[in-house]
């Protein structure tokens, strides 16, 4: 009795209320919202929710069936023949997509894939993929590619995996990455690509290549729209340079007697200009590089125990920044550069040197140590206000205040001129020097630091006793 009322009630609010008990045509979820009139009703008020929806998906053809997805009997649409899902306005497209749920919940894209974001000038290109509603993710594996154009700039990832957060413009590249740039190629492990900070960021001590350039470190980030480079983490440069053999020719100058360097001076531009092959090995905590842009020169820096090696020379201090292409290096902060043809050390707290005019300035307590050829121990040491060095000539100039310490004696003056082949000081601007207890002056005094004498000329003058020098 109560099954024939029910059905006769039924039958009467049929046509009454509008309800209708035919079977419920196919429809997308675009096609649901506009039938049923939700936005208006149900997501007028918050339309970033319906901004996040994604309300489109098709194909040129689709195949509909049921399937057991998680516990749960759903409906699975195939789409093929330039099949799309559009979330927000991320295109999302393949040879076939099986779509799971009306509303794209799962998205199983097969072939061809292609994820393009043109908003943030990304493309990324699959073999297969799948995408995730809920998540609001894209997964691309078998050797997925990632494709970024923006401000005239183009970067290529390769990867094992992807795994693309499309609300947020994040990307995640995980296996064997390879970031490939016009000025290098970065090779790490796992990647994290921070669109809208414009950064890339790698970690497990990624390398990069460049041209004669090797750069390693514990983690590395990329600003792609700046064209810099961060390495954290001890940080290191391994660079190859061709130089003139002109430091070896001027070390045989030295020892041989003024016919012999007469004789090599005549000898062929050819044989003078002899290029011989530099490694610098560049380390410390944090390396930044900021290639060039605009009027901006390019740079690089090392901050934190910054430490600089050649065959010839050693260089150290907090900081050390070098411009244009290493034509100008600046350094900061315990600065101490070791000259090991030369055979001196040169200490202080700022270090200047230009390429270009072959000049350095050193300030802030500088100091010159004069070493053993043999040992490279301290043999004498200078100190001045500031010094000056001058390459082509291979002197330094030292100015203010001037103290020089020799093994058995000390001297004193206004300015000081350092000649590093002949290892020969001459000190000026009334000069005092002394030695046993005894100080004497002159108009000028000759010293030679590593045989520790000393020659006085124009108007030698006892200081404070009758005893002459």
């Amino acid at each position: 009795m109560n099954y024939l009322v029910y059905f006769i009630l039924l039958g009467f609010l049929t046509p009454v209320l509008g309800i209708s008990l035919e079977p419920e045509l196919l429809r997308g979820s675009n096609d649901l919202m506009k039938s049923f009139n939700l936005i208006p009703s149900d997501l007028k008020k918050d339309k970033k929710k319906v901004d996040k929806t994604p309300v489109i998906w098709g194909g040129n053809t689709l195949t509909q069936e049921e399937r057991l997805v998680n516990g749960f009997q759903m409906k699975a649409f195939i789409l093929g023949g330039g099949a799309y899902i559009t979330h927000k306005k991320i295109q999302l497209t393949a040879r076939e997509i099986e779509v799971i749920g009306d509303d794209a919940l799962i998205g199983n894209l097969k072939g061809q894939v292609i994820v393009e974001d043109k908003e943030n000038g990304a493309t990324l290109i699959a073999s297969k993929g799948v995408y995730d509603k809920m998540a609001g993710t894209v997964t691309l594996d078998h050797k997925p590619m990632l494709l970024h154009k923006k401000d005239g700039k183009t970067v290529k990832i390769h990867c094992e995996s992807i795994v693309r957060y499309l609300e947020e413009a994040r990307t995640v590249l995980t296996g064997k990455v390879i970031v490939t740039s016009l000025d290098f190629r970065v090779f790490g492990e796992d990647a994290v690509y921070l669109e809208k900070e414009d950064r890339i960021d790698l970690t497990n001590e990624p390398f990069l290549f460049s041209e004669n350039r090797f750069l390693q470190g514990k983690t590395l980030s990329y600003f792609v729209k700046q064209g810099s480079i961060k390495l954290e983490g001890d940080s290191t440069i391994y660079q190859v340079g061709y130089e003139s053999e002109k430091k070896k020719l001027d070390e045989s100058k030295k020892k041989k007697p003024k016919e012999t360097e007469v004789i090599s001076e005549d000898k062929s531009s050819s044989e003078k200009n002899t290029k011989v092959r530099i490694l610098t090995i560049f380390s410390g905590d944090t390396l930044t590089h900021k290639n060039k842009s605009g009027n901006t020169e390019s740079s690089t820096a090392m901050n934190g125990n910054a430490f600089m090696y050649r065959s010839d020379s050693e260089f150290k201090a907090s900081e050390i920044e070098s411009k244009q292409n290493n034509k100008l290096v600046i350094s900061r902060g315990n600065v101490t550069f070791l000259d090991k043809v030369n055979f001196y050390r040169m200490e202080g707290g700022f270090l200047e040197y230009s390429k270009e005019k072959g000049y350095s300035y050193l300030t802030e307590n500088p100091q010159i140590f004069f070493l053993d050829e043999k040992t490279l121990e301290e043999k004498g040491n200078l100190a001045a206000v500031y010094i000056e060095r001058f390459d082509e000539k291979k002197e330094a100039v030292a100015r203010g205040n001037v103290q020089i310490q020799t093994q058995s004696s000390k001297a004193s003056g206004e300015f000081a001129t350092f000649y590093e082949e002949e290892d020969k000081l001459i000190l000026e601007g009334n000069p005092t020097l002394t030695r046993d207890n005894t100080k004497v002056s002159a108009g000028k005094i000759i010293i030679y630091p590593n045989e520790d004498k000393a020659i006085l000329s124009d108007g030698l003058k006892v200081i404070g006793n009758d005893q002459k020098n």
